[in-house]
Parts: C-alpha cells; structure tokens; sequence
C-alpha cells in the first residue's frame, strides 16, 4: 500500500501510483484532468483538484467513462492511500 504524508495528498508527488488491472498510472490521470481545466480555463494545482475535475466530468458526461473511472481509481489510491488490488471501480 502507497503511504502519503498530509501535504503529498494536497500536492504532487513523484510515487509510483498505477492500476493493477488496466495500464494506467497517476500522472495520465493528472494529464486528463490538466486537459480538462485548460479546456474550462482553470487550474489544477493538487491531486484533490484533479479529482474533483475528473469526477464532475465523469458525473457530466452522458455514457460510461472508462478512462474517467480508472483515472478517479488512481487519483483515490494516491489520496486515500486505497489499495487498488482489493478496491477499484474498473475489475
């Protein structure tokens, strides 16, 4: 399981976060949401802000985002420090 202090779910870090299942890891996660706020004209300065963009998006968007579900899987990993092994939303 991935340990993170306070500040390193607030900001960027450089762990190692991917998805067991699917080939996806942290920073495209981060890469969606950073497309995400540059097309809305925002910014996203933490994990947590990438979270929140990508999961409005996901909430917003009229079919199944595959790619929107594994990137709140990993962003949730590097947060909450979940271990994706045992709970995800894409199997």
């Amino acid at each position: 399981m991935l340990e993170l202090n306070h500040s390193a779910r607030d900001t960027f870090f450089e762990g190692k976060v991917k998805h067991p299942f699917m080939a996806y890891t942290l920073s495209e996660a981060v890469g969606v949401a950073r497309g995400i706020a540059s097309i809305r004209g925002e910014k996203v300065d933490s994990l947590v802000d990438a979270r929140t963009l990508i999961e409005s998006s996901a909430r917003n968007s009229g079919h199944n985002w595959i790619t929107g579900a594994v990137a709140l899987d990993v962003l949730d990993a590097a947060i909450d420090c979940r271990d994706l092994s045992t709970s995800c939303r894409i199997l």
